[in-house]
């Protein structure tokens, strides 16, 4: 007969299982999972996804839950999404169960942030994606705060606010949060200081890697991207003095060096990850420091966009303790402001910015195919051969992954672009990259984060 004592270790030891088993889940176990912005390795590759063998009409959400304003995607881990947003003068951080959506916990806290009238439309909520490793999640606000959170419970670590601590104090105009020309916003930092932030705010992804948390910061007492210890928050090494884009950095091995892969303001430059020391740099400057997209890797090539610049592939060579680079080829009709790449079995696939698909060599930089229109931004995913597109207006577009020709395989062509075939998932709108986990796809919307059950 069981003791009470034995009782007692036997529900100790059970206790202690199972919260094994969800640190273990929480620190990426599962490879399904999509942890950070653009999935797994920063790409846009889904792993163990689950897609239909014939795409539907039209897609009915599972679940959905109502979110405050702001365009960062969702992040998938250990059964758990995790999402940012802004519900009036707090911006926040929530977990939902993956399954049920139900809510799990949110940690919020103040922000004053305004952007220029330009950015207006797209609201002032978080934009960067955050990112779970080791059983934490990472998040950058709109207004620079960046922090690390327990992903069980949602309780804070470690934070770091880049304006407080990196930038230059001056008076506050009016007492709060201000445009300042065409270079900045002024956020308070202190009673009745401030300081500047990006004119749009933040919008860079973090990156977690090598045991390191690596964002984009700038300003005159900050390097243009920094590197903090992913446990302490403490900087462990800064680089560059450039103007801080609103792209996200990506970690690669180029030349037999792990990288951290990044465009700023003027520049596309690689950095070793664990020093931050600048290995290659090639001028690539976009109007008014807006470089957006996320850069595409595929040892030796990197391979970037921008507004009004060609589709460019950087060839990355070993020199010395360093590296050297090449332009091994430019071309125009893949070129987008916003949208990112996607590399796929020797193939740069992607939607410029008349809403075209192309498929694009990799060896050579020339057209294999262009066709279709869909919209105006689209950053795709690739998942079992499959490209799933999504556009502005809430329209999943599903192509085949291949340099044969454009393959659309979805079912119902929507009144807004007859020539093709997509799914309509939402009426709002759909300014962010979706996750995709086993036979779950996670759309935010507009105020909205929804979950579809591909069946």
């Amino acid at each position: 007969m069981a003791t009470p004592h034995s009782c007692t270790k036997r529900c100790l030891s059970v206790v202690a299982l199972l919260s094994l088993t969800f640190h273990s889940r929480l620190n990426g176990d599962e490879q399904s999972d999509w942890p950070r912005w653009r999935g797994p390795t920063g790409q846009g590759r889904a792993k163990g996804a689950a897609l239909p063998t014939e795409w539907p009409a039209k897609l009915d959400p599972a679940w959905e839950a109502t979110l405050g304003s702001g365009w960062s995607s969702p992040v998938v881990s250990a059964g758990r999404v995790f999402v940012t947003d802004r519900q009036d003068d707090r911006e926040r951080a929530v977990a939902f169960d993956a399954s049920s959506g139900k809510e799990l916990w949110q940690r919020a806290d103040p922000v004053d942030f305004d952007p220029h009238q330009v950015g207006a439309r797209h609201g002032n909520g978080p934009k960067s994606t955050p990112a779970v490793d080791d059983g934490k999640v990472y998040s950058l606000g709109i207004a620079g705060r960046l922090q690390c959170l327990d992903a069980g419970s949602g309780k804070r670590i470690w934070e770091v606010n880049f304006p407080a601590k990196y930038g230059t104090r001056e008076r506050l105009a009016g007492g709060r949060a201000y445009v300042k020309g065409t270079d900045s916003v002024i956020v308070p930092v202190a009673k009745e200081e401030g300081a500047p932030v990006p004119l749009f705010g933040y919008t860079g992804s973090v990156l977690v890697a090598g045991g390191l948390v690596i964002s984009p910061v700038g300003g005159e007492n900050a390097g243009t991207i920094m590197a903090f210890d992913a446990k302490t928050g403490k900087e462990v090494w800064r680089a560059l003095n450039d103007e801080v884009s609103y792209s996200s950095p990506l970690a690669a091995k180029l030349a037999g060096i792990e990288q951290v892969v990044v465009m700023t303001g003027p520049e596309v430059v690689g950095l070793e990850l664990k020093t931050g020391r600048k290995l290659w740099s090639s001028p690539f400057q976009i109007q008014y420091n807006e470089s957006i997209s996320t850069p595409a890797v595929a040892d030796p090539y990197v391979v970037v966009t921008g507004d009004g610049r060609p589709l460019t592939a950087f060839k990355i060579s070993r020199r010395g303790e360093g590296c050297s680079l090449d332009v091994a080829w430019q071309n125009r009709d893949l070129s987008s402001y916003l949208s990112s790449m996607l590399i796929h079995d020797g193939h740069v696939y992607g939607m410029n910015n008349e809403g075209e698909f192309a498929c694009v060599r990799l060896s050579d930089g020339k057209t294999v195919w262009i066709d279709g229109r869909h919209g105006y931004y689209c950053t795709p995913l690739l998942a079992d051969g499959q490209l799933l597109c999504l556009n502005q207006k809430g329209e999943l577009l599903v192509l085949a992954a291949t340099p044969k020709s454009f393959q659309p395989l979805a079912t119902i062509a929507p009144k807004s672009f007859p020539p093709l075939t997509t799914i309509k998932l939402t009426e709002r709108a759909t300014w962010t990259s979706p996750a995709l986990v086993g036979k779950w796809l996670y759309v935010r919307a507009q105020e909205r984060l929804l979950a579809f059950e591909l069946k």
